[in-house]
């Protein structure tokens, strides 16, 4: 049994593949746990495009609530997350948005309270640390200013094997930590206080849950993650639940029937966050202008079909002005399309867009029109 089961998945990518269908439209349920589960146990709906190949999630992805409603919608491109992302609370408004790059979370992300109120920014360094710039409380008094204050957030710990989900209190001293920081339970138990100079952990307790006492002090190095990041990873890896499916193979063959498929909706996300000036492309628009001009070739093909519209494509300037996620967002032939992209990716590096005075990720969507005249 077990044999023709992998000898069927085995057809069923074959035949995918050598059909040209590397990359099909899925839904996928998952449990609380973030486990692939059948429709029926759902409490999380994933919408997407999945590579029949590496079984890695590609373009967009919309995610839901059991109940139908759109709470996350990012990105998937070759190296994983990138662009946009944006959260939802449940009445709708805007948790949280920032953008990712090369699967990891860069730049300033902006955090909001339910009523549209700040709650906090914070800044993704890339060695995958982090500083809060600010913060406030739910009476909207500040709490971080310029990377100084108090702060409390909830985050997830691994101490050894074990992860844990804690409230994090801490102190930010221009930008980073300081002072006496601590993982607490809910009830308000410690589980783990570290000290800090200058963003350095100085000393460091572990407490056993049971009796409260401190039962290690080494100064090994803990994993401090944000929980939204932790999911977004559980439910990357495709981990299946043995008892409802039986074997691996049966739950990828349930997640690739077309009748599960939902559409790919959208929760019509802003371009960009906010920004104080926008990318620029070294000396100016008329710069850039005449650079399209004089590399862009029209194919004799294309040229004797006369196609006339708009080529529009997509692209994210990094905080280092280099250029990368380069898509069609609007065809117009294969032939432009290719022309398009090919011309794009020549572009030397750009000046970055800037919030709060600093670069920031921003995705660019460049129209190009091609009008052949009557003669």
């Amino acid at each position: 049994m077990r044999f023709r089961i992998l000898l069927s998945l085995f057809l069923l990518v074959f035949l995918l593949q050598h059909a040209g269908a590397q990359v099909v439209p899925v839904t996928i349920y998952y449990d609380l746990n973030k486990i692939v589960t059948t429709k029926q146990k759902s409490a999380f709906i994933r919408v997407a495009s999945l590579d029949t190949v590496s079984f890695k999630f590609k373009g967009k992805v919309t995610d839901y609530f059991a109940n139908g409603q759109a709470f996350q919608q990012f990105t998937y491109g070759e190296a994983g997350k990138e662009g946009i992302f944006q959260l939802l609370h449940p009445n709708k408004k805007l948790d949280r948005e920032g953008f990712f790059k090369e699967n990891q979370p860069v730049g300033q992300w902006r955090f909001y309270y339910p009523d549209g109120k700040p709650l906090q920014t914070v800044e993704f360094l890339p060695n995958q640390d982090y500083k809060v710039l600010e913060s406030y409380n739910f009476l909207g008094q500040q709490m971080v200013k310029d990377g100084t204050g108090n702060w409390e957030t909830t985050s997830r710990i691994r101490v050894g094997l074990t992860f844990f989900d804690l409230l994090l209190e801490g102190q930010w001293k221009d930008g980073v930590k300081t002072g006496q920081w601590q993982f607490l339970k809910p009830d308000g138990k410690k589980v783990l206080v570290k000290e800090y100079e200058n963003g350095v952990v100085k000393k460091r307790k572990l407490y056993d849950l049971q009796s409260g006492r401190a039962v290690e002090t080494k100064l090994h190095q803990e994993d401090e993650l944000w929980p939204f990041l932790i999911s977004l990873d559980d439910m990357e890896q495709l981990r299946f639940d043995p008892a409802v499916f039986g074997s691996k193979e049966r739950a990828l063959q349930y997640i690739l029937r077309k009748e599960h498929l939902l559409p790919l909706d959208s929760l019509n996300l802003a371009a960009n966050a906010k920004v104080e000036k926008e990318p620029e492309f070294p000396g100016g628009q008329e710069a850039f202008m005449r650079f399209l001009g004089n590399n862009f070739r029209i194919s004799p093909v294309d040229a004797r079909s006369r196609v006339s519209g708009t080529v529009l494509v997509s692209f994210v300037v990094g905080v280092d002005g280099t250029l990368s996620d380069f898509k069609v967002v609007k065809s117009l032939s294969k032939g432009l399309d290719a022309e398009a992209l090919r011309v794009l990716k020549m572009m030397p590096r750009w000046k970055p867009a800037v919030s709060n005075g600093k670069p920031v990720p921003y995705t660019m969507t460049v129209p190009y029109k091609i009008m052949f005249g009557n003669g």
